[in-house]
C-alpha cells in the first residue's frame, strides 16, 4: 500500500523517559505578523514564540493559543492568525510542547530508507490549513543544518518505509536544552 502525501506537522507521539506530555505556556506578541498552526515547529525571538524555520533550533511544537481579543472576547484557537491584535496589546498565551524528551510523529515529504534513521533533517515550512487549523509541515532534506532527527518509522499497516513515510523525530538542538 502506498503512503499518502498528507503532511500535518509534528504530533507528540511519546515521551522518551515515560514522562507526561503537556504543553507549556509561552508568550506570543500581540499583532505578531505570521500565522502559526497546531503542529508547527516554533522558536523564540526576544522571549516571544515565532514561526520556526527549516534550520533554526526550535523551542518546541505549537499546540494552540489563548488571548483576549481586541473586542474583549476570551479566545482559544488551535492557530494564531497573523496580525491578531489582543486587548491592550497584552501578549497572548501560546501553548507549546517544549520538553526535549518528547518524540513526534511527522511525515517525510521525500523518500526515506532504513538508513534515514539517525539522520538529521530540515523541515518544510508550508503554510497551515485554514480549515483544520493544522500544520502542513513535513520533513525534507538530510543535512548537517537540520533540526529534526529521525529515530524510527511508525509501525502501522498504512505506513511503509518509502515515499511519504511517517516516522518519529526529536529535536536534538531544542532551545531549552
Amino acid at each position: 500500500m502506498a503512503n499518502t502525501n498528507a503532511p500535518n506537522g509534528f504530533t507528540p507521539a511519546y515521551h522518551a523517559t515515560g514522562g507526561t506530555i503537556r504543553p507549556d505556556e509561552l508568550a506570543i506578541e500581540s499583532a505578531y505578523d505570521t500565522a502559526i498552526y497546531s503542529g508547527d515547529v516554533v522558536t523564540l525571538a526576544s522571549g516571544y514564540v515565532t514561526q520556526g524555520t527549516a534550520t533554526s533550533a526550535p523551542c518546541g511544537v505549537f499546540y494552540g493559543v489563548y488571548y483576549t481579543s481586541s473586542t474583549g472576547a476570551p479566545t482559544f484557537s488551535r492557530s494564531w492568525t497573523a496580525d491578531t491584535a489582543t486587548q491592550g496589546s497584552v501578549a497572548a498565551q501560546a501553548y507549546v510542547y517544549t520538553d526535549p524528551d518528547i518524540l513526534y510523529e511527522a511525515q517525510f515529504t521525500t523518500t526515506p530508507t532504513q538508513a534515514s534513521v539517525g539522520a538529521t533533517y530540515t523541515i518544510s515550512t508550508t503554510a497551515g490549513d485554514t480549515t483544520t487549523l493544522r500544520s502542513q509541515e513535513g520533513v525534507t532534506t538530510t543535512t548537517s543544518s537540520g533540526i529534526a532527527r529521525c529515530v524510527g518509522f511508525v509501525k502501522r499497516p498504512n505506513n511503509s518505509i518509502g515515499q511519504y513515510a511517517r516516522a518519529y523525530f526529536r529535536f536534538p538542538s531544542n532551545q531549552f536544552e
